[in-house]
């Protein structure tokens, strides 16, 4: 008796595909090209971090012979110890770490409550609020220098411990429109059945801010709380204007170029104290990155 056996047929899986092998390898090369090209790219963005970071382990002779070479013979440690103790690091670290933090709280506080109540609320005068809102932009911060100096010297906020207050408030106020329409396109995204829902159950207007639209924007709030790291972190404009003359309360940015003035010609000791003072900038933006940029992502979709 005889049997029918079946031919089995293989085929390439760029056939399988309904794709040519040709066109494959062409996408794969253009791919190849595209991935290096990126990769060039974050080397180029890369290569000055590096540079700094070698050059704070030079001695002052290295600094001027290694022109663009990133390699270190023999590192020199004691930079970061001199840097450390000569512009008082530990200070500066702490009172830098105080103003950020408030001004982070007080931030996400304001802006969040601000964003809510612009999207949420309709008021009389809600769009005048708005442009006003959105005619800041227009000003440049460093126009509002010598007025808020002057405002905060008329509220006796100048001098010793109180230059402090000045400078968190200043920046608090100075952050606060980008982020409140950073918020404001995610309170948006929220459907408005959650908060008909929260009003059913008997949550008032504040409840339902506190405990359903505040953690519903968590990835809004920690790129608001991000950004105002790195700004705060590394502002040095109005902590020189402020602190300047208080050596006991100034910031890090402030300490290092006042260590600068001093010894003008030691580069590599202020390579080590940038290093120093971009360290704890790493750190919370790996720990936020995702956060960070799910953040920016949704903001962009819903808004």
């Amino acid at each position: 008796m005889a049997t029918a056996t079946g031919t089995t047929h293989r085929y390439p899986a760029s056939a399988a595909r309904g794709v040519p092998l040709a066109t494959r390898l062409s996408r794969l090369g253009w791919d190849g090209v595209r991935y290096a090209l990126l990769l060039l790219y974050a080397l180029l963005c890369l290569y000055p971090f590096l540079w700094m970071l070698s050059t704070s382990l030079r001695s002052t002779a290295g600094v001027f012979s290694a022109g663009l070479s990133l390699w270190v013979d023999d590192p020199q440690w004691q930079n970061y110890a001199e840097i450390w103790t000569e512009a008082n690091v530990p200070r500066a670290a702490v009172n830098t770490v105080l103003i950020t933090t408030v001004c982070m709280g007080a931030i996400i506080l304001t802006t969040s409550m601000a964003a809510y109540a612009l999207t949420r609320s309709r008021f009389p005068g809600r769009q005048v609020i708005m442009v006003c809102l959105l005619a800041t932009f227009l000003v440049p911060g460093e126009m509002l220098i010598i007025p808020t100096f002057y405002v905060n010297r008329s509220l006796h906020l100048i001098g010793d411990w109180r230059s402090l207050g000045a400078v968190i408030l200043v920046m608090t106020a100075g952050a606060q429109v980008f982020n409140i329409y950073l918020l404001m396109s995610h309170f948006q995204g929220v459907p408005s059945e959650i908060y008909d829902s929260a009003a059913i159950d008997g949550a008032g207007y504040f409840e339902t801010y506190r405990r359903i639209a505040f953690p519903l924007i968590r990835p809004a709030l920690a790129t608001v709380a991000l950004l105002t790291f790195m700004g705060i972190w590394n502002a040095f404009l109005v902590p020189l204007v402020y602190l300047s003359q208080q050596p006991a309360y100034q910031t890090l940015t402030i300490a290092l170029i006042q260590y600068s003035k001093r010894f003008q010609t030691l580069y590599h000791v202020m390579a080590a104290g940038a290093v120093i003072a971009l360290v704890p900038v790493i750190v919370v933006f790996i720990f936020l990155q995702r956060y960070f940029i799910r953040g920016l992502t949704e903001g962009a979709m819903k808004g």
